[in-house]
């Protein structure tokens, strides 16, 4: 009581009311103003009087009315809750409470457990989660009247105990209690559910948990006599209060917002501002199941809210699925989505918690079938992995939550994710696999009786997979970036040419082309632009050498010069290029990597695994071509002098190094693009990454001769180089040796003269 009189005559009060961390645009409520006055009466009463004067105020004022006594209490918690002093007074309080056995108690404990986040391991919350401990630990013979609050105790502790690694004492602490919860009260905690199994295979790898969870796969009526095994668990769907508690009241109300208010064309900005506020550092990544759970379990839409143009809960979530970095957080989300999809069962399940997963699935395969196809891998890899004793179940599960889909309405039919043309044939197995009584069996192929050139390479065996578990690639490692040594084998994959047309080139004159870009190649599907839009003259039919006859005459490198679309890449600053609505996918990954090249002291290294990343997001997306390309070329034209420079490690061919930024950057676009074109194979992920390549050749981004020069001498395989040229519209590869050639001799003749015999025997030794 002295150290209330002392804090209310000490501190001057607040303008507002200090129970919340009100935002500057927020309004207290009035019920909060009361509390606020009560205090300042109290304070008043109270302020000067000796111990035995106090007790006698209090007193008489307390015995005047019940509405005297009801300010005087409210006075005395909002004192104790708001004015500084040693300890936490908070937990004082409820301790005291419970002392007194005073109704309602176990409600605020239950409100405080979910303030205690996810995901945040700042200095309030980790001390939140030491007060959380002690509080249990000192009322542990309360707590345990009280089933729902143990249940809820118990998924608290085990899901915040994943974010303390790095402080071993409250992890420690916090296992310990969970494990002797679940151990004396397993009854209570089968409430929970299914997510209680998920909750547990995340930290059974932590020595605390591992007795535990050994004792629930193999001797199940240990822990409690009407426990039957784990399958009894995850056919029991969890209720929504317990993946609520995982998100805090803040978290909840800016969830909402969003989910009911606004529409699919502007939601866009709040995920972004969420983001930002709770899932930007390393920490947070595990608060992305919690997140993907709570819309999935507890916010089901009402009707109107379905019927309007609110953004939809698939949307939403396809949205934050894009701000996933790391491959392990990927698969545990995605777990976290199809998580009701392993047991469902329409007796005790409901189509809403489905229906996201379903229509993420439907309608991404258009825009994004690398999604589609990576949910679908997912799932058939679970219905196998996740239980191999319970696989067969499992299937059987999946399939009638789809079934169960398609007969309420959620869907019409899966045979169009079936028959889509960009959805592999071993993805069309999986859907036989998982749904055979929804689609028909995936057919034989035909043997194919075309023969196989002799002078054709083998496939790649190296050819880069898309992992299932991957929603999107992790960033590059150090050694990813580097350049790849300079192999003996190569692959000699291009045409003929004579060292004729090397003189030819050699002697060329240099002449500016301003190559138009393939605008077209969005719009078509795979940018073969129409043959009547070619230029006149001759073609490699028309000559024996591969060379045109003006070209061996020494005449303008027009008539050969590689021919594209015609309407031009607008030059745009990167601000007005970001502004690109169809590079919403990218997240903030695009401005990060813009700010860190604008930045005094920019990384190379982080800014090259930048690029790897946002590459790869490219190549696995349908994002628009132009889109991106433009703002690579507008980096390259704002921020940066592109002219007359070359790639570190070409340039250091010719003695002719320099560690400019503008030399990595555009290394590091080089060979994140290798990583796509290194095999024969011309998946749609690597005619994207050629016809980035080209557009950004047509922004005046000079990446022909230099992808030239990576293509034979750093990876050894030319025919990466000759792929490229073969996304320009009835173009030849003697025309872009003519002009590539012509470009690296004219900026770079040193440079030129040093790598010449290496594309010369890349050239002579594949005719043999």
């Amino acid at each position: 009581m002295a150290e209330i009189q002392s804090g209310g005559a000490q501190s001057p009060l607040p303008p507002q009311p200090q129970l919340f961390q009100l935002e500057p645009i927020d309004v207290a409520e009035p019920w909060q103003h009361e509390l606020v006055e009560c205090f300042i009466s109290f304070s008043t009463l109270v302020a000067g009087k000796s111990q035995t004067e106090l007790h006698e105020t209090l007193q008489r004022k307390a015995s005047e009315s019940m509405h005297s006594h009801g300010e005087l209490v409210n006075g005395l918690v909002y004192g104790i809750l708001t004015v500084p002093a040693e300890g936490n007074t908070l937990f004082w309080l409820l301790s005291e409470l419970v002392k007194v056995s005073a109704h309602g108690v176990d409600q605020v404990v239950l409100a405080l457990t979910r303030q205690v986040r996810s995901g945040d391991v700042t200095q309030g919350n980790v001390k939140l989660c030491w007060l959380m401990v002690r509080f249990v630990r000192e009322n542990y013979v309360w707590l345990s009247t009280f089933p729902v609050l143990v249940a809820t105790t118990v998924y608290m502790l085990g899901r915040v105990a994943l974010d303390h690694s790095r402080i071993p004492d409250l992890r420690a602490a916090e296992c310990e209690l969970a494990v002797q919860l679940l151990r004396e009260r397993f009854h209570e905690c089968c409430m929970i559910g299914r997510d209680l199994i998920r909750m547990l295979q995340d930290v059974a790898r932590i020595p605390e948990f591992h007795d535990l969870w050994q004792d629930i796969l193999q001797q199940p009526q240990s822990l409690s006599p009407l426990f039957a095994g784990i399958e009894q668990l995850l056919r029991t769907p969890t209720p929504p209060m317990f993946l609520a508690n995982r998100i805090t009241y803040e978290m909840e109300t800016r969830l909402r917002f969003i989910l009911e208010n606004l529409p699919a064309t502007s939601y866009s900005r709040n995920l972004m501002w969420f983001v930002q506020r709770y899932l930007s550092t390393p920490e947070s990544e595990s608060l992305f199941s919690d997140l993907i759970r709570y819309i999935i379990g507890v916010f089901h839409p009402s009707n109107a809210v379905l019927a309007s143009n609110v953004v939809p809960r698939y949307v939403f979530l396809g949205g934050l699925l894009r701000f996933i970095r790391s491959p392990v957080v990927a698969a545990n989300a995605k777990l976290a989505l199809f998580y009701d999809w392993l047991f469902y069962d329409p007796k005790s399940d409901t189509i809403m918690n489905i229906e996201p997963g379903v229509l993420i699935i439907a309608q991404s395969v258009d825009k994004y079938t690398f999604m589609t196809a990576s949910f679908i891998e997912f799932l058939a890899y679970e219905s196998d992995a996740y239980s191999p004793e319970l696989a067969p179940a499992i299937r059987g599960s999946i399939g009638l939550a789809m079934q169960d889909a398609v007969e309420k309405g959620v869907i019409p039919s899966i045979m169009p994710i079936y028959e889509h043309p960009r959805i592999e044939v071993d993805i069309r197995q999986n859907l036989y696999h998982l749904f055979p009584q929804l689609v028909p069996p995936v057919p034989e192929p035909a043997p194919s009786e075309a023969s196989v050139d002799d002078a054709e390479p083998a496939k790649d065996d190296d050819a880069m997979l898309l992992d299932s578990t991957d929603m999107l690639p992790p960033a590059a490692v150090d050694s990813e970036l580097a350049p790849e040594p300079l192999k003996p084998a190569v692959e000699l994959l291009l045409p003929i040419a004579t060292p004729q047309s090397i003189q030819t080139v050699s002697a060329a004159p240099k002449t500016s082309i301003a190559l138009d870009p393939v605008s077209r190649m969005f719009q078509e599907e795979f940018g073969i632009v129409d043959a009547d839009s070619a230029p006149e003259g001759p073609t490699d039919a028309d000559n024996t050498n591969g060379i045109s006859d003006t070209t061996a005459k020494g005449g303008a490198l027009e008539d050969v010069a590689l021919v594209a679309s015609a309407e031009p890449l607008s030059e745009i600053s990167v601000e007005q290029a970001l502004e690109d609505k169809s590079l919403w996918l990218f997240g903030s990954t695009l401005q990060t990597f813009v700010d860190s090249v604008a930045a005094a002291e920019p990384d190379v290294k982080q800014i090259g695994r930048s690029v790897k990343e946002i590459v790869d997001m490219f190549a696995q997306s349908e994002a628009s071509i132009s889109a991106i390309a433009r703002v690579l070329s507008s980096i390259f034209s704002d921020s940066l002098d592109m002219e007359d420079v070359e790639t570190n490690a070409e340039l250091a061919a010719a003695g002719e190094s320099d560690g400019g930024l503008e030399h990595d950057l555009l290394h590091y676009i080089l060979v994140a693009a290798a990583d796509y074109t290194h095999t024969t194979d011309m998946t749609n992920s690597t005619r994207r990454v050629l016809q980035l390549l080209v557009q950004l050749t047509e922004a005046k981004v000079d990446v022909g001769f230099r992808w030239l020069l990576y293509s034979v001498v750093n990876t050894g395989k030319p025919a990466q180089y000759a792929h490229y040229v073969d996304q320009y519209a009835e173009s030849t590869l003697q025309a872009a040796l003519v002009r590539d050639l012509g470009v690296l001799q004219e900026q770079f003749p040193g440079l030129f003269y040093a790598v010449l015999p290496q594309i010369y025997a890349a050239c002579t030794d594949s005719a043999h």
